[in-house]
């Protein structure tokens, strides 16, 4: 009969722990829109905070993940220069041997992309550094990483950014429904102990 008793006092503890972790992690997210109760105004914590939250999440990403250098080396590795600066070769061979007349092309030899590609594997890599740096600059100055992220954060819709917060800590979030579960049956069996010694 103690056995059943404390068996008892194991499941409700442990289900009331579960619950109210339950129910806290929902109302980190919910109710979306500020509703009042009894004169007092409930209001989701990631809802309430989603404009601090995106201004805290772009400056991360910013300063710490994706910054204005790291976006160009990405964009612009080595490999990557290397494929760009044989592209921009070839272009301008095709257009500067179209733009010269023919004359002018027999004066040279007539051998105007032979000439115009010697100059260009002497000389390319640094027109192409000084046309990558001006490059570079340009963007750097015009690339707003903060802006682009906190704008799109601004326009998810809060169901979407739930599923999304979700999907990322879904496990974590499982495991403190869990510990719930264990911490209330702990206390539920701590509750029968005192509540045992009490009685007798």
């Amino acid at each position: 009969m103690e056995i059943e008793k404390l068996i008892l006092f194991i499941l409700i503890g442990g289900l009331i722990g579960w619950l109210t972790n339950k129910i806290a992690i929902k109302m980190l997210f919910r109710p979306i829109n500020p509703h009042k109760i009894l004169g007092i105004r409930f209001q989701g914590v990631f809802p309430r905070r989603k404009d601090q939250i995106a201004k805290s999440l772009a400056d991360i990403i910013e300063q710490e993940l994706l910054s204005k250098e790291v976006m160009m080396d990405q964009l612009l590795g080595d490999e990557k220069k290397e494929a760009i600066k044989e592209k921009l070769k070839q272009v301008i061979i095709e257009q500067l041997a179209k733009a010269i007349p023919p004359a002018i092309s027999m004066f040279m030899g007539g051998d105007v992309k032979g000439l115009v590609g010697k100059y260009l594997d002497k000389h390319g890599d640094v027109i192409f550094e000084q046309m990558l740096n001006e490059f570079k600059d340009t963007s750097l100055e015009n690339l707003d990483i903060y802006s682009i992220v906190k704008n799109r954060i601004d326009e998810l819709d809060f169901v979407e950014f739930e599923k999304i917060i979700f999907g990322l800590m879904n496990k974590e979030l499982r495991f403190v429904e869990v510990v719930g579960l264990f911490l209330g049956a702990m206390i539920g069996a701590i509750q029968y102990i005192i509540t045992l010694f009490l009685l007798t």
